[in-house]
């Protein structure tokens, strides 16, 4: 399955996610590309929509950056095991270097989002992204939800390797991708459209989302679309 763009991935997932409206769901997009898909989910399910905040985590090696794993905000941490290794930094280098990436998330969280942390404590998370090729920045955050006391941790992407699938299968509640592609090197290959998003679009796409939640009309949720991946 190939995407228009992230609006159309994200109104695919509402369908597959539709049995999930309820009171107590809330939508968080994996910043950056993933909040964009987020919103579409969000809206379709009448649900508050927020963004998580990830970055990959990367040092220079001969002729090129190696990724080590990934950081979010509330303290989620994932290093992938075989890249270790091959890194320039080690003990406590690699600490102090991996404690600084994930105070500056910590930083640019607060910039973006203007506000507290969103409460996920005893709440179902549906977190959101446009795919996951390794999986490493989505096992971070479903760390940081864990921490932050979310009763169910359900992801869902448009896109996945069976690698990120493995990954994720054991420390999600749910998993839903809608299509799966073994040879994906990188998320943009699944779509036709795949522009990078500034912050200040992240933020307007934040703004819209809270100025549509007054005027929640609490309508008909979107018709289940079985047909997308339900892994557990």
């Amino acid at each position: 399955m190939r995407f228009r763009d992230r609006a159309d991935a994200g109104q695919k997932l509402a369908g597959v996610l539709a049995p999930y409206r309820s009171g107590d769901v809330c939508v968080l997009g994996v910043a950056r590309g993933g909040l964009r898909v987020a919103f579409e989910v969000a809206r379709a399910l009448d649900a508050p929509l927020d963004l998580w905040v990830a970055r990959r985590v990367r040092v220079s090696v001969p002729g090129r950056r190696l990724t080590l794993g990934a950081v979010t905000e509330g303290g989620g941490m994932y290093l992938e095991v075989p890249a270790a290794p091959q890194s320039p930094l080690s003990g406590a280098a690699l600490q102090a270097f991996v404690r600084d990436e994930m105070e500056d998330v910590e930083r640019q969280a607060r910039q973006l989002r203007g506000g507290p942390t969103p409460a996920v404590r005893g709440r179902t998370v549906l977190l959101v992204d446009d795919g996951m090729v390794t999986g490493s920045t989505v096992a971070a955050a479903l760390l940081a939800l864990r921490q932050l006391g979310a009763r169910q941790r359900i992801v869902a992407v448009g896109v996945a390797t069976p690698r990120a699938l493995e990954l994720i299968r054991g420390r999600a509640d749910a998993v839903h991708t809608l299509t799966l592609d073994a040879g994906m090197r990188e998320v943009a290959e699944a779509y036709g459209t795949f522009p990078a998003l500034t912050e200040d679009e992240l933020r307007r796409w934040l703004a819209r989302a809270r100025e549509a939640a007054p005027g929640r009309s609490g309508g008909a949720a979107p018709t289940p679309d079985m047909g997308g991946g339900w892994w557990f």
